[in-house]
C-alpha cells in the first residue's frame, strides 16, 4: 500500500530522536493532496470527530508529529463512520499499549516516552486487515 512505502524513514527518525521531522509530514501531505483530490474528503462529522479526538491525544501527551501523522492517515483512509475512526484509533492505541508493555518487560523500567510512529503504522495495518470495507 502506498502509505507504507515511505514509513521506514519515519519509523527510523522517530526511534532515533523521538520526533517525526516535518519534512516527512510535508511529503506525506503532498502525496495525500493528490489522492484526496481524486477520492474526496471524508464526511464532515467524521472529520470533526477525528479532529476532536486528535486534540485529546495532543493534550494527553502525544507528540505533534504523531498527531499530524494520524490526521493524514485518517484523511487517507477516509473512514465512513465514527466507528471507523474508533477502530483505527483503537488499533493504534492497542499497539502502543503492547509496545509500552514489551518495553517495560525488556528494560524492567518505567517507560517515559515511546516512538509512536511504528505503533501508528502497525495499528493502521491491523485496522486495514480487520476492517470489512
Amino acid at each position: 500500500m502506498l502509505i507504507f512505502i515511505f514509513a521506514l524513514p519515519i519509523v527510523i527518525a522517530d526511534y532515533s530522536s523521538r520526533k517525526i521531522p516535518n519534512i516527512y509530514i510535508i511529503f506525506y501531505a503532498y502525496l495525500l493532496a493528490i489522492i484526496v483530490f481524486f477520492r474526496g474528503f471524508p464526511r464532515f462529522h467524521v472529520l470533526l470527530f477525528s479532529l476532536l479526538v486528535l486534540i485529546l491525544f495532543s493534550t494527553c501527551g502525544a507528540g505533534m508529529g504523531d498527531v499530524k501523522l494520524l490526521s493524514l492517515l485518517v484523511l487517507f483512509l477516509r473512514p465512513t463512520s465514527i466507528q471507523g475512526v474508533f477502530g483505527l484509533l483503537f488499533s493504534v492505541l492497542l499497539v502502543c499499549s503492547l509496545e509500552i508493555a514489551l518495553t517495560m518487560l525488556i528494560t524492567k523500567a518505567y517507560v517515559r516516552s515511546i516512538a509512536m510512529a511504528p505503533a501508528i503504522f502497525v495499528g493502521t495495518g491491523l485496522y486495514l486487515a480487520t476492517s470489512c470495507a
